[in-house]
């Protein structure tokens, strides 16, 4: 019974506490109250961001990566079920003879020679 009071009661004053520190930097204030928090918070996170986030791509360079990737992707395909009759005809005729061959040498052993 006492446990489950001491973990209520942390739960509460965690709780409470996050609460107090949010008013306190002016979170639940007016607008103008808000914004100059949000921009106190942000301008303390970026200064202690590591260096490689600031090489981390935009959204719109990402989107433009995406689509020109999708796009090349489509046009391989297409050129490539294109071009498939033609390689079929030709890799057909390849093993046509060469099976022709085959059985020439291994039918009549004597033809070739």
């Amino acid at each position: 019974m006492a446990l489950s009071l001491v973990k209520n009661v942390t739960k509460v004053v965690i709780g409470g506490g996050a609460l107090y520190l949010t008013y306190d930097q002016g979170i639940w204030g007016e607008g103008s109250q808000s914004t100059k928090a949000f921009t106190r918070i942000s301008g303390q996170l970026v200064a202690k961001q590591p260096p490689y986030v600031k090489e981390v791509p935009s959204t719109e360079e990402m989107a433009e990566n995406v689509r020109n990737g999708w796009n090349s992707g489509v046009m391989k395909v297409c050129s490539g079920v294109s071009a498939a009759p033609a390689f079929v005809g030709k890799y057909s005729e390849k093993a046509t003879s060469s099976l022709a061959l085959f059985i020439r040498q291994n039918l009549h052993p004597n033809v070739g020679k």
